[in-house]
């Protein structure tokens, strides 16, 4: 009898033992997909930010590109006028030596 009892306390213990080894990886297992779910979710975070910068930076070049085009075309237009200038100039004064 005693030796029942003896095995039937060790089986119990043995048992508790067991259970609590299996909740602490329990713990472990959830602290761990936790870990996962927030390092996953600061990554799609960082994607979406790194994307967002991006579309700034092109859209900051484009702005650049454009102002630089502009640029240029009103340089190219302001030296049309200029030589179109002279060259009536030019004209006027040959026409005033024709008509002398």
């Amino acid at each position: 009898m005693l030796k029942i009892l003896v095995t039937s306390a060790v089986l119990a213990l043995a048992l508790c033992g067991c259970s609590k080894k299996e909740d602490a990886e329990m713990a472990k297992f959830k602290e761990s997909a936790a870990k996962a779910a927030d390092s996953a979710k600061d990554a799609a975070s960082h994607a979406g930010n790194a994307a967002k910068e991006a579309a700034q930076d092109a859209g900051s070049q484009i702005k650049e590109s454009v102002v630089e085009a502009k640029d240029a075309a009103d340089k190219a237009g302001q030296k049309a006028k200029e030589k179109t200038k002279k060259a009536v100039n030019d004209a006027a004064d040959k026409a005033k030596e024709a008509v002398k």
